[in-house]
């Protein structure tokens, strides 16, 4: 049989597929720091369906993790044995989510997700859901017509969103043995709509916590008291001007070709509106271009620390909350993205390029490791929005694509 007759039978999955996906982004799975149970409930269904495919080898590599009712975090290495056992095709995604955010901002629950022409709603289904269903069904797809042409591997991860430490972190950490330097791995964790870029690069991650301390009071007596938000307020603005100001360089082959520094998270601070409040706490998120020192950014940053000090008599303390710095990025011409480009001509017919990110993915600590590693998807880029969504179309798509890599 031959590669047609394996799109057809994918052709077939599309309701399966659908309901599977459905199934997984039914069950919330959020990590502590989200205020989450773990993954575990997502996991074992997860698992069950790879289970059924009867893969000739299985890893868990579950971390502990005292946070969680299982007091585990999952993480499943399913490896199928192929004709070229020298190297390994590795696909891999997270089953962790994001939270949903504003439900008012959601047409229904975040978590009951919805299938509507042709497409599907809810949190998780882009990000990562597609990609934990198409890589398991392109798996059944070759197992049913075909053979592996190589050793195949599904790597289904937990703690991506919150820094991987008891993800592909802790499994690289504990059985590093697993990948090999002429594997081939793919990350389905970014992408566009067209499917034409394949990422190859990505920028430093800083995530950065303030924590602005004044002196609480009644609201009628700010003579005697020092308000944390409006010297927070202050802080926000004259960092986003000088962070954007200082680092204003571009480089074209990432996609925004700037520095970005944004605010993000505000904790809330008191209850009630007639009180002056004493601590605000706000974040920073920055995605920074490869060629600037990650030490100079926090230099400006505890610059303006320091001047909101001077002008409003309050105490600012400046934490690094996270911080990844970005490797070597997987060359152009490495073997994983010379076979996926000619995977996504033959199944979309469009020419792919190479390209840089400012979003970090797990692709980075493959790099870190010196492994080639290479992010790939069709979607329509809703992760973390309200109503994220997939198209039936590009699950079935993607599906192909995969399987496409696995003969």
């Amino acid at each position: 049989m031959g590669f047609q007759d394996t799109a057809r039978r994918i052709d077939g999955y599309a309701d399966a597929c659908t309901d599977f996906l459905v199934r997984i982004c039914s069950i919330p799975a959020l990590g502590p720091e989200n205020q989450g149970d773990g993954e575990m409930a997502k996991y074992e269904v997860v698992r069950r369906e790879v289970m059924a495919l009867a893969p000739d080898r299985v890893e868990e590599i579950h971390a502990p993790d005292e946070r969680v009712p299982d007091r585990v975090r999952p993480n499943l290495m399913a490896i199928f044995n192929g004709k070229d056992s020298s190297r390994t095709l590795w696909i891999l995604a997270h089953i962790d989510v994001v939270p949903p955010g504003e439900l008012r901002l959601w047409s229904h629950d975040p978590f009951e997700p919805v299938v509507r022409d042709g497409f599907i709603s809810g949190r998780g289904v882009e990000d990562n859901g597609q990609a934990v269903a198409a890589s398991i069904f392109a798996a059944r797809a070759i197992k049913e017509t075909a053979t592996f042409g190589l050793n195949v591997g599904l790597a289904l991860v937990s703690d991506e969103e919150t820094g991987s430490l008891y993800g592909l972190d802790y499994v690289l950490r504990q059985r590093p043995d697993l990948f090999g330097a002429d594997d081939l791995i793919i990350v389905p964790d970014a992408g566009n709509k067209d499917g034409d870029v394949i990422e190859i690069a990505e920028k430093h991650l800083l995530q950065v916590k303030f924590t602005v301390r004044g002196i609480q009071g009644h609201a009628s007596r700010p003579d005697k008291h020092r308000n944390s938000l409006r010297a927070a307020a202050n802080l926000i603005v004259e960092l986003d001007d000088a962070l954007h100001r200082k680092f204003s360089t571009q480089n074209q082959f990432f996609s925004p070709p700037e520095s970005t520094f944004e605010p993000t998270r505000k904790e809330a601070n008191v209850p009630n509106v007639n009180t002056i409040p004493g601590e605000d706490i706000f974040f920073f998120d920055s995605r920074i271009l490869p060629d600037v020192d990650i030490s100079q950014v926090i230099a400006e940053m505890e610059q303006a620390a320091r001047a909101a000090k001077d002008r409003f008599g309050v105490e600012v303390a400046v934490e690094e909350f996270l911080r990844s710095e970005s490797p070597n990025p997987t060359p152009a011409d490495a073997p994983v993205v010379v076979a996926l480009a000619a995977a996504v001509q033959e199944i979309y017919g469009v020419q792919t390029r190479p390209q840089g990110i400012g979003g970090q993915t797990v692709a980075t600590f493959f790099r870190k490791r010196g492994l080639y590693a290479a992010v790939w998807e069709k979607i329509l880029q809703t992760a973390h929005a309200p109503n994220e969504r997939v198209t039936i179309e590009n699950l079935v798509g993607n599906t192909k694509v995969f399987a496409k890599m696995m003969l």
